[in-house]
């Protein structure tokens, strides 16, 4: 029979074992309190695809699975001052789709609440289309021409039918960030159209073709409508900037033009860094 002295010795030690453990964890984990890095000069370089999986009855009504690939890069060119007395900066972006160019501009500054985006000029779209123009996708209740629409709406909370002019700049201010950065932040987002909160849900250690980041795991949700068991959306960001983008749509229905079921559509955008340069 074991003594009770064997026994205490053995529960100490498995108590500093475990005490041992739960300190390296501590130890390892990053210091993940950071604020969104904005020095111009500062530049990140994209590669995105979008995946059109359609399923059978849809395959056998002529649609086909699909995956479109795009590049595309964002640079901090300027710090400046909008709307009279907003001092901004001046985030241009480029995106590359089979050689038609695209190009946008967003205003964004730190402050202590959080990273602001506070306006946009001359933003476009890059559109995945179906295989046949007389095919529609349906989400919540409205009736899209393609599934980068729905991408859209689901980032932005409404439905954007034109753009600003290059030379204008739409006042947007939505709180992309909130400082600090801590595990169950959560915040509105934006709230037009539909209702979208962040919140962060944890970190992970995430690998995409520019290196290995420590990110926070930042999750969209939408505490108002239905469909959130349709959409997964989250952002990865870390120290260096936003590192990955994923969203995930489940069961998107696809009508013809006479508004007639033809199958149902799965489809995901994923957004990953390839090179980036951070100045002091």
């Amino acid at each position: 029979m074991r003594s009770k002295k064997n026994v205490w010795v053995l529960s100490i030690i498995i108590l500093a074992v475990i005490c041992i453990i739960g300190c390296d964890s501590d130890n390892d984990k990053p210091n993940m309190d950071f604020v969104y890095p904005l020095t111009v000069g500062n530049s990140w370089e994209y590669e995105t695809t979008f995946t059109l999986d359609f399923d059978s009855l849809a395959t056998y009504n002529g649609l086909n699975d699909t995956i479109l690939y795009h590049t595309g890069s964002v640079e901090i060119i300027a710090n400046e001052v909008i709307f009279d007395s907003l001092e901004v900066y001046n985030f241009a972006s480029i995106m590359n789709e089979s050689g038609n160019i695209f190009t946008g501009n967003r205003y964004y500054n730190n402050n202590d609440d959080g990273l602001f985006c506070y306006g946009h000029t001359n933003v476009s779209n890059i559109s995945p289309k179906t295989n046949n123009n007389y095919i529609y996708i349906k989400f919540n209740n409205k009736i899209f021409n393609n599934v980068k629409d729905i991408f859209n709406y689901v980032e932005k909370a409404k439905i954007y039918n034109q753009f600003s002019k290059d030379d204008s700049i739409y006042y947007d201010l939505v709180k992309t960030l909130e400082y600090p950065l801590e595990e169950d932040n959560q915040w509105i987002y934006r709230s037009y159209d539909i209702r979208i909160d962040k919140t962060i849900i944890g970190w992970e250690e995430i690998d995409v073709p520019a290196g290995g980041f420590n990110c926070w795991k930042i999750q969209l949700t939408y505490p108002e409508s239905s469909f959130n068991e349709d959409v997964e959306f989250y952002d990865f960001v870390s120290p260096e900037g936003l590192v990955q983008r994923l969203i995930e749509f489940k069961q998107l229905t696809c009508i013809d033009e006479n508004g007639n079921f033809i199958g149902y559509l799965d489809s995901t955008e994923e957004r990953y860094l390839t090179d980036y340069q951070i100045n002091d």
